[in-house]
């Protein structure tokens, strides 16, 4: 009885020393997001562009889609595109690859393109956000820091607000208007340098902090 105990207790150790390893073997997790908005965007690609498909990576159901091949069936039933918006946030992993399908509404030609992310993104994306914009035939991609941009920076007057005041955006991309903002292709454009912070706001901001460029006053 002691020894069938004792198999017994082996067999579940190893059971659950298994998972654990497969648990750690698994893709990375990197709280982050990935997200795009075709009515926000600069030049509002959703009113002449049809998004048909995308994916950031393979390895996590909600940061892909397909209209002809969805990941829930018939949840695109009778329509001609997928929503032009969405956004995921938080732990997951970080995509190797970004592929967007899409159509030109005026002519029906129908384009993609797979952009290989490996050497395009940054080394650390903990709470930045990939991006991408539609220009007609060319695909752009983003990547936004966790910086805010400089005071300093061109405002812009929007009409539905017209007390506030606006950055104006420095990409294709809406989210550009608020945080610093690359892009990653087609052009590579250097990781931006936040001179306007002071290096313990630089750190605030890459750990997600809420108004990391505002210094509590000291007491």
């Amino acid at each position: 009885m002691n020894t069938l105990l004792k198999r017994l207790r082996f067999v579940v150790a190893l059971f659950f020393t298994v998972a654990l390893v497969a648990c750690a073997s698994g893709p990375k997790q990197v709280f982050h997001s990935f997200q795009f908005d075709g009515k926000s965007d600069v030049n509002k690609w959703d009113e002449k562009i049809d998004l048909l498909a995308y994916s950031y990576g393979d390895k996590y159901l909600k940061l892909s889609d397909s209209l002809d091949n969805p990941n829930y069936p018939g949840v695109h039933k009778g329509k001609t595109a997928l929503p032009s918006r969405s956004s995921v946030s938080g732990p997951m992993p970080i995509g190797e690859f970004l592929y967007v399908k899409w159509r030109i509404k005026a002519t029906g030609e129908v384009l993609e393109d797979r952009v290989d992310l490996r050497e395009r993104l940054p080394k650390n994306m903990t709470n930045h956000d990939l991006t991408f914009s539609i220009d007609q035939k060319q695909l752009h991609v983003y990547v936004v820091t966790p910086f805010p941009r400089n005071p300093k920076d061109e405002k812009e007057i929007v009409p539905k607000y017209p007390h506030i005041n606006f950055y104006k955006p420095t990409h294709l991309t809406w989210l550009s208007a608020s945080g610093m903002t690359y892009e990653i292709y087609p052009a590579l454009e250097p990781y931006p340098n936040p001179t306007h912070l002071t290096p313990k706001q630089v750190e605030k901001c890459l750990r997600g902090e809420f108004l990391c460029a505002v210094d509590k006053p000291k007491k």
